[in-house]
């Protein structure tokens, strides 16, 4: 079960984007690109996130859940998994997406667990709508919102494998270094920096990717030091389009390969 918090925050590597030049390409402190960061987000996820928590409550069969995400405003954008014993969504609300996990027992057929987690992994139509697209009718429906292939998309089955580079993360990008230190260690590292959120002198933020794994890299430096006081592995939900693109690079890319 992929439960991230945000104030924290398969696979071949892209190539590095090196040199000042790359950096300027990407967007040196744009304003445009200061939209996607997760400090501007965080207050109103978080806030979604409780109230869906409130709301889907324990001890209800599948139907209540899917009646209550539409009372809340929510559309059901994927149906991950649908089994007698578990039972995961994707829903949007605005710019705001989570992932819904039910555990359902097979006895009562009722939920015995509901999770509430961040949707890193977003299946194609819950992209579409986060853009503004409308899904066709046929989308709409159960048999058009779930597919077998879907279950790639759960953040619960690809929790393990971007925990582990978020902990690989957080050990090689330590605090006290100047800020040159950080884009060579993601070089080495094999990430590609695809957006530059910001970059002033108290403060820069990378989104990154590696294979089907995406983080946003937020580090605060001292004024009178230059350096890093502060470094977070966050989990990078609202990416710019940059990054988008080199996920659907690598993907494939894997799929070529089989």
């Amino acid at each position: 079960m992929l439960k991230i918090v945000l104030a924290v925050g398969l696979t071949a590597a892209l190539g590095w984007l090196g040199g000042a030049n790359a950096a300027d390409r990407l967007g040196r402190d744009d304003s445009d690109n200061a939209r996607f960061s997760e400090r501007t987000h965080k207050g109103d996820w978080e806030r979604g996130k409780e109230e869906l928590t409130r709301s889907l409550k324990i001890g209800e069969d599948k139907a209540f859940y899917r009646r209550e995400l539409e009372k809340l405003g929510y559309q059901v954008t994927s149906i991950n998994y649908d089994k007698p014993d578990y039972v995961e969504y994707e829903v949007v609300k605005g710019e705001q997406t989570y992932e819904i996990q039910i555990n359902i027992d097979k006895n009562s057929h009722r939920a015995s667990k509901v999770d509430v987690t961040a949707n890193l992994y977003k299946a194609d139509t819950t992209d579409r709508v986060l853009k503004g697209h409308k899904l066709a009718d046929k989308e709409k429906t159960d048999q058009g919102l779930f597919h077998v292939r879907n279950s790639r998309f759960s953040d619960r089955d690809n929790k393990s494998s971007w925990e582990r580079g978020k902990d690989e993360l957080v050990r090689s990008l330590k605090i006290g270094e100047e800020k040159p230190f950080y884009r060579r260690e993601l070089q080495k590292m094999g990430y590609q920096v695809t957006s530059v959120n910001s970059d002033k002198p108290e403060y820069t933020e990378y989104e990154i990717v590696k294979g089907d794994r995406t983080y946003e890299i937020a580090i605060d430096f001292d004024k009178n030091s230059h350096r890093a006081s502060k470094v977070d592995v966050g989990t990078n939900m609202w990416r710019t389009k940059e990054t988008d693109e080199a996920l659907k690079r690598n993907q494939d890319k894997s799929q070529a390969k089989r």
